[in-house]
């Protein structure tokens, strides 16, 4: 089946079954998604209203550290969607954490039935670097004239600048 482009631009729709999630920053995640005329008309039916009434929900997993089998994640929250909305911001996350999205309707029991499922994102971490690892020159160091022990600084000049060079050197 081959999608008619408009004269300029993307489709609004491409009819298929996606989730996409996506990191925005430490604390606040993207989500995406689209769902076929198939797949719309068959949870219309299901619940015996037009697709625009469908009350659906998204379930927003904490899988941190997790070989994730669909029921072991640490956490969930369930976030209600409008049916005509294809995105959502995921706000109050935490940093360096991972996370999956299904997208899905609850049953008359009170069972959440999942649509969709997304990728697995990590959200980068919301603090500096514990300074392990590489030393690096502080500039408030450098500015008032403090030098760790153990770094010999080397200056140079070119047309462009002054270069201040460190290196480590062990103690003998």
């Amino acid at each position: 089946m081959y999608v008619k482009l408009p004269r300029y631009g993307f489709p609004a729709r491409y009819n298929e079954n996606h989730l996409a999630l996506l990191v925005r920053d430490p604390h606040c995640l993207f989500a995406y998604w689209e769902f076929s005329e198939e797949q719309m008309n068959l949870v219309s039916r299901e619940y015996g209203c037009p697709w625009g009434e469908v009350p659906l929900f998204l379930r927003v997993y904490d899988l941190t550290g997790l070989n994730f089998d669909g029921d072991n994640a640490h956490s969930y929250c369930d976030i209600k969607v409008h049916p005509l909305a294809d995105n959502h911001y995921i706000k109050e996350v935490d940093g360096n954490h991972s996370y999956c999205v299904d997208i899905g309707v609850f049953t008359a029991e009170g069972r959440f039935v999942t649509l969709l499922r997304s990728n697995l994102v990590h959200t980068p971490r919301d603090s500096m670097a514990d300074g392990s690892g590489v030393i690096w020159a502080d500039l408030l160091d450098r500015l008032t004239g403090l030098k760790p022990k153990g770094v010999i600084e080397t200056e140079s000049f070119s047309s462009e600048g002054v270069y201040i060079s460190s290196r480590v050197v062990e103690n003998e």
